[in-house]
């Protein structure tokens, strides 16, 4: 199937999971309490909003939205929030993207090892894990959460380490800046994907782009082509 990749790492949100009903959901009812705090001038965040705080800021996003809220309120917020966004997992809101589980398959059937690298905390991880059987899919699977301040880049590395492989070996899917800063510090080819909402400029940071799920497999091959070039 692929000559060089043994390796394909998904980050979650906005990649792999369509959270975006579940996070809008989930601040809408956290912001409720915050009503009276709230200045009337303040255009609460929207779909989009959340997604590009996201991609910025990662699982933190919360704190970066601007809402006249002081620092405690926002503390307190992200607590709600948190609640609130447990709770939409577990009644199963939220969806993996269309095709994603079907490739992913088709990889491990293959003997490509696929892994999770999410940018979340360990307990949104779980939950979506479970609520989506994610660990069929996944040979393993780690979230920023667990590498405190080493965040991406550590645990980019521990997941060579734990399937064995080479940077050379491995191919990053995400759709966060950051990430792709990272893996190019660890020489570590990647791909942006841009099927979240907000797709305008999504797809142009990493080394290859697919805008759409199903150009996704066209163009993992088209990485692995000129990356067994350059290997050779």
């Amino acid at each position: 199937m692929l000559r060089q990749f043994k390796l394909i790492v998904f980050d979650l949100d906005y990649l792999l999971f369509d959270c975006s009903s579940v996070k809008t959901r989930a601040l809408r009812q956290s912001l409720i309490a915050f009503a009276d705090s709230i200045p009337p001038d303040i255009r609460l965040p929207d779909a989009v909003d959340i997604e590009e705080a996201f991609k910025e800021h990662g699982h933190r996003w919360i704190r970066f939205l601007d809402m006249g809220l002081g620092e405690g309120m926002v503390v307190d917020l992200e607590r709600g929030y948190q609640v609130h966004e447990a709770r939409l997992l577990e009644a199963g809101q939220g969806a993996l993207y269309a095709g994603l589980a079907d490739l992913l398959t088709a990889f491990r059937e293959a003997g490509i090892a696929t892994a999770l690298g999410a940018e979340a905390t360990r307990d949104y991880l779980l939950a979506v894990s479970d609520g989506h059987d994610l660990d069929r899919l996944f040979d393993v699977a780690l979230c920023t959460e667990e590498f405190g301040r080493g965040g991406s880049g550590e645990m980019l590395v521990d997941i060579l380490r734990q399937v064995e492989v080479n940077p050379s070996e491995a191919l990053i899917l995400g759709a966060r800046p950051t990430l792709f800063e990272i893996s190019r510090g660890l020489d570590l080819l990647t791909i942006s994907c841009g099927w979240g909402i907000h797709q305008s400029g999504a797809t142009d940071s990493g080394d290859f782009q697919a805008a759409a799920v199903a150009d996704l497999l066209p163009v993992i091959r088209r990485a692995d082509s000129i990356a067994s070039q350059y290997a050779g």
